[in-house]
C-alpha cells in the first residue's frame, strides 16, 4: 500500500510541476468522530489520509478521483435486549477508499477565500484482513483559501455514511460520522 500511495503522489506532483491550471490535486488529512452505528451501541473514531486529482473547471466545479487510508477504532455491542450475545467487541480496521470527489463553490468571502458543497461517492474494496470494505457516501461543506502561488489551504467539514462488512454479529454496520479535514489544493 505503500508504494501505491507514493505511486499517486508521485503522479500527483507530476500534475503540479506541468503547472496545468485545468487540473487540481488535493493532500488532506483529517478525523472521523463517529455518532451512530444503526443496531449498535458504540461508534467508530479515527484518521483519514485522500489524495485527489481531476479536473478544475475554470474555478467553479472540481470533479476528481480520489484514494486515501482510513483507520476506525471502538467498541460496540447490540442494542438489541432480547440477543443472547450482550458481550462487548472492540471494532479496529482499515479502509481504502476510492472515490469520486465533487465540489462546487458558490460564495465568495473576498478574491482569496472561497466557500461550497462537496460530495464524495465510492467502495472500499478488502486488500487484505486489516482491511475491511463498503460502500461510502459523504456530503459537506469545503473552504478554500488560494495563496498567489500554486498552492491553496483547504478545510473541510462533511457528515460520512461508511458501509462495514466486517462484523461478529449478524448484520453489516451502517457507520455515520462527520469528519473534518485540512489539506493542500494544488491547481
Amino acid at each position: 500500500m505503500k508504494q501505491i500511495l507514493l505511486a499517486l503522489a508521485f503522479v500527483g506532483s507530476s500534475f503540479v510541476l506541468k503547472a496545468q491550471s485545468s487540473m487540481y490535486t488535493i493532500i488532506q488529512g483529517g478525523a472521523n468522530l463517529g455518532f451512530a452505528n444503526e443496531g449498535y451501541k458504540g461508534a467508530f473514531n479515527g484518521y483519514s489520509a485522500h489524495f485527489i486529482f481531476g479536473k478544475n473547471y475554470n474555478d467553479r466545479a472540481y470533479l476528481g478521483l480520489g484514494i486515501g487510508n482510513e483507520r476506525l477504532k471502538g467498541k460496540y455491542k447490540t442494542n438489541d435486549p432480547h440477543q443472547e450475545n450482550q458481550d462487548q467487541y472492540t471494532y479496529d480496521q482499515n479502509l481504502f477508499p476510492i472515490f469520486v470527489d465533487g465540489r462546487l463553490p458558490f460564495g465568495e468571502f473576498n478574491e482569496q477565500s472561497k466557500i461550497g458543497i462537496l460530495a464524495n461517492a465510492g467502495y472500499a474494496p478488502k486488500l487484505s484482513a486489516q482491511y475491511d470494505k463498503g460502500f461510502l457516501f459523504k456530503a459537506g461543506f469545503f473552504y478554500l483559501h488560494e495563496t498567489p502561488g500554486k498552492t491553496n489551504w483547504t478545510v473541510s467539514a462533511v457528515y460520512g455514511y461508511q458501509q462495514l462488512t466486517k462484523n461478529i454479529f449478524m448484520k453489516d454496520f451502517q457507520h455515520q460520522h462527520f469528519n473534518i479535514s485540512v489539506g493542500l489544493m494544488f491547481k
